[in-house]
């Protein structure tokens, strides 16, 4: 599980931003680091009254599990059935869910890339910099596991090795 809290160790965690979709940004990960991460169901995550729908991507790598999370959502719905407008019964107006972003802050933070167990200091500065000269990675920043609210939306089983 990427909460670990029981045994006391915490999944590193980098905030991307990106000019690409998440596609382009798997692919140019995997393509650069050789991580083979792949889609996996959809996660669906709760911000009080509005469930998000958002894209999840995982692979293992030299024993590491790493997940990327895209932090904008393809779907919501209101979590407490439809919510009408005031448009009158004929109006057709069915009031759409917003698409909340799971992390607000730091702002525009495109997708969540995770790895566990945690990576040694030297190992994170030589991952950032080397995604850093990306072409289309805007920035990368390190965020603490603990500062994520709702980072009980991004509890996951361990993936099975396929054999």
């Amino acid at each position: 599980m990427l909460d670990n809290q029981d045994e006391g160790s915490s999944p590193t965690v980098f905030g991307i931003t990106c000019a690409f979709s998440d596609i382009g940004l798997v692919f140019d990960l995997n393509f650069i680091f050789g991580w083979g991460l792949f889609r996996v169901s959809d996660i669906r995550c709760r911000h009080s009254s509005v469930i998000t729908t958002h894209a999840i991507y995982r692979g293992i790598f030299s024993g590491s599990e790493i997940s990327l999370f895209w932090n904008a959502p393809e779907f919501s719905e209101w979590a407490l059935g439809e919510r009408k407008t005031g448009g009158g019964l004929f109006s057709g107006e069915d009031e759409v869910a917003p698409k909340l972003l799971f992390l607000k802050n730091p702002k525009k933070i495109h997708a969540l890339l995770t790895i566990d167990p945690e990576l040694s200091q030297k190992e994170m500065l030589i991952l950032r910099q080397k995604i850093l000269k990306t072409t289309f990675v805007l920035n990368i920043i390190q965020l603490p596991w603990l500062s994520i609210r709702g980072r009980e939306n991004l509890l996951f089983e361990p993936i099975k090795n396929k054999s």
